[in-house]
């Protein structure tokens, strides 16, 4: 045999070998793509990733003068009747209520289906001093209309009410056989004093001192 033709044969044997390989490793190729992955891909997240949001502002209620559920009560004052004001300028803001002096000092406000306020003031500068609203369930049993402290206390509110909104009350007074009075504040502030009759808060007054009046002109 010779020489180029050994090389030939080599050649075509090395061919044929090298076919045999890359036909193997195509069939393996082959099979791997028809069974898919052998590992599986992770699972989605079950938790989806948190979105910001930012939550609006409510906005303050605004108070109107000719509704008192809209009025916030606080050791200051009721809505727009606050003391330390002018009586006659806290007067002309509300025409919707009918003003009538009981003494001197002292002057009631009635509006149809509110409770009454008394509007205790100085003689000489009249600044209003002291406020009070009163108001108690009709035989229908309707409360009347009334504003709320800012611990969500109003004419009707209950005892157990009362005493979870405000765990500091103290015990004042007592001005009748199921009518005690108690209050909440200091010195320095102002106290919100509370009249209770029958488990029913029926008297609201926010006062420089503690303790609920037995009457307002004696």
């Amino acid at each position: 045999m010779s020489t180029s033709h050994q090389i030939t044969s080599k050649t075509i044997a090395v061919g044929l070998a090298l076919v045999a390989v890359l036909g193997i490793a195509g069939c393996s190729s082959a099979g791997a793509d028809a069974s898919g992955p052998t590992t599986a891909p992770p699972p989605p997240s079950s938790t989806a990733a948190p979105i910001e949001t930012t939550s609006p502002t409510p906005e303050p209620v605004a108070i109107d003068p000719a509704d008192v559920t809209t009025w916030v009560i606080t050791t200051d004052g009721m809505g727009p009747i606050t003391r330390g004001a002018s009586y006659t300028d806290v007067i002309a803001g509300l025409p919707e209520f009918e003003a009538s002096e009981w003494c001197p000092w002292v002057d009631g406000l009635t509006a149809e289906g509110s409770g009454s306020f008394t509007l205790i003031h100085a003689e000489g500068d009249q600044a209003i001093t002291a406020v009070w609203i009163i108001g108690r369930a009709g035989e229908s049993g309707v409360v009347p209309a009334s504003p709320s402290t800012e611990a969500g206390i109003r004419l009707g509110s209950t005892m157990d009410e009362l005493a979870a909104a405000y765990p500091a009350l103290e015990t004042v007074n007592q001005v009748g056989p199921e009518s005690f009075g108690y209050a909440v504040g200091d010195d320095a502030n102002g106290y919100l004093d509370f009249l209770v009759e029958n488990d029913q808060v029926v008297l609201i007054g926010a006062q420089d001192v503690a303790g609920v009046p037995k009457e307002f002109c004696g």
